[in-house]
């Protein structure tokens, strides 16, 4: 309890634009140590996550669909320095789906940043080991069974220089509750929130999706 317990909360939208294959969408995620009484259950970090992003219309084959995103993203924890962190990407994702598989595939390369002239300095690279711990790459897996039940693994970094990191989802749908999942998590590995991706962190996980 206390520190080594939080509650996580994550906001997603994503809105097409124009009819088009051009999308805006944005990821909130917070950390709240809601059981850290002693200290005014404060939220440890909270990650802003906007972007903007391409969508290739699916070629149609006779093993699957396969299609592609490239965009631009910008992620931020909104603080001040010393505790700023952000960077900003721009990648290709090459997806691959097949009956009830999706094989999702996010490739990124980081804009540079010029370095600080002094660590006070609001200006320049907050963090510019960042790809060293998260690399340059997310392999995400679904696959869907029976009754609504998914299974979803996700790769980190583990291609090129990253530490990376590794998780495994659970979901199905609750009974007599129409978009509720009920949702187990196991995760390990660096960079599960902005504010501590040097460290190695592993959770387990029991909440709730409201859709997915």
């Amino acid at each position: 309890r206390g520190r080594h317990t939080e509650t996580v909360f994550q906001i997603s939208a994503k809105y097409r634009l124009f009819e088009t294959g051009l999308y805006l969408a944005y990821t909130q995620i917070s950390f709240w140590q809601s059981y850290d009484y002693r200290n005014s259950s404060p939220f440890r970090d909270t990650n802003y996550n906007p972007e903007v992003f391409y969508r290739l219309a699916p070629r149609v084959h006779r093993s699957g669909r396969l299609a592609a995103d490239a965009g631009i993203e910008h992620e931020s924890n909104g603080q001040l320095v010393p505790l700023s962190r952000s960077w900003n990407n721009v990648y290709v994702a090459p997806w691959y789906q097949r009956g009830n598989l999706l094989l999702y595939v996010k490739l990124r390369y980081r804009i540079p940043e010029p370095a600080k002239s002094s660590p006070d300095d609001a200006e320049g690279d907050d963090n510019p080991d960042i790809s060293d711990y998260l690399g340059y790459s997310d392999i995400n897996v679904y696959y869907r069974f029976a009754r609504g039940q998914l299974v979803h693994v996700t790769m980190r970094g583990l291609i090129g220089s990253g530490r990376g990191n590794a998780s495994l989802g659970y979901s199905f749908p609750l009974p007599r509750a129409e978009g509720s999942h009920l949702m187990l998590r196991l995760s390990h590995g660096y960079g599960e929130s902005l504010m501590d991706y040097r460290k190695s962190i592993s959770r387990v996980g029991v909440g709730f999706m409201f859709t997915r």
